[in-house]
């Protein structure tokens, strides 16, 4: 058998020169593979508790089940064209879209109205105990704010319905008039919701250059000029992302409000789609027609994020 100079059969060296190689690629492959091994449990997560619902809601549309039966039957698309035909389900629509209307303008503009407010007094006392006061409300669960607005509007010993008779007016059944209770649920979650938008106007504001403030007021810009010409340019990605979320959380968040205060009641005059489907779900158990109304929902939310980002985020000045 031939032997090198070294005293090494061919064998050997070549084996010798391959091995440092693996090792040089095992160590690339690891080095590559690393950053998703970090991020691995997020998207388990994601997938388990987000796109496996979504998946599993589609399939679920198609089937008639009342979530204990053993059997699912196939419906096809009838648990959709069923609510084209159920009052219900109108009501629902109505409802929702009285909840959109009256709660975005209030959660993603008197937010910043009063944020704007506030500024001016940002190194005195009395902005920390605005803030308290109004981000208070969110730090609240959902039930306990229901809770105590509901004594509030107790027909007979509210204290709303207190002020109005010292002032001469008579009684109002705040939740079992269908005139009125829709509008107590988008006071309660106004309320509610209200402080947490603020405080992040409130930090866009203080991420504003002091230099481009001062320079502008150097060339005598006024008050409204400096909120129109800077601040408010500087601060719409903060607006643009607050319009987005409210309008996704919208019907989510007044859920709460709806089943404690009003039940969807009177006549469904204050319910919404996440309450109809809520209610076909888990106390009518159609589990079918729930999640044929969860993937309508889902259609929905997306549709109206796309236009938001196709025609509102053109305004927005990054940096």
């Amino acid at each position: 058998m031939a032997v090198s100079r070294e005293g090494r059969t061919p064998t050997v060296a070549a084996a010798r020169e391959v091995w440092p190689r693996r090792r040089l690629s095992w160590y690339r492959f690891w080095e590559g593979a690393t950053p998703y091994f970090f991020v691995a449990p997020v998207i388990i997560l994601i997938c388990v508790f987000i796109y496996w619902p979504l998946i599993y809601s589609t399939y679920l549309s198609f089937f008639d089940w009342n979530f204990v039966s053993p059997t699912k039957t196939y419906v096809g698309w009838e648990n959709y064209t069923r609510l084209i035909d159920d009052p219900r389900f109108a009501r629902a629509l109505h409802g929702t879209v009285i909840y959109v209307l009256a709660l975005v303008p209030i959660q993603v503009l008197l937010p910043l109205a009063l944020a704007l407010l506030l500024w001016p007094v940002r190194h005195s006392r009395a902005q920390s105990a605005y803030r308290v006061m109004l981000f208070s409300p969110t730090v609240i669960a959902f039930s306990v704010a229901a809770f105590m607005w509901l004594w509030i509007f107790n027909p007979l010993q509210g204290l709303l319905n207190k002020f109005l008779l010292e002032g001469g007016f008579e009684r109002v059944n705040w939740l079992s008039d269908r005139n009125t209770a829709i509008w107590c649920v988008i006071v309660v979650s106004a309320w509610k919701t209200i402080g947490f938008n603020l405080l992040l106007y409130l930090a866009a504001l203080e991420a504003v250059p002091v230099d481009y403030i001062e320079a502008a007021s150097l060339d005598g810009a006024n008050s409204w000029q400096l909120i129109t010409s800077i601040r408010w340019p500087l601060i719409t990605p903060t607006f643009f992302f607050v319009l987005v979320t409210t309008v996704i959380s919208v019907n989510d968040e007044v859920f709460g409000a709806i089943n404690v205060l009003t039940d969807g009641g009177p006549f469904e005059s204050s319910t919404n789609v996440v309450y109809y489907l809520y209610q076909q779900g888990f106390r009518f158990f159609q589990i079918g027609a729930a999640s044929a109304v969860s993937i309508l929902v889902f259609i929905a939310t997306i549709l109206l994020t796309w236009l938001q980002f196709r025609f509102v985020e053109r305004h927005v000045h990054y940096g």
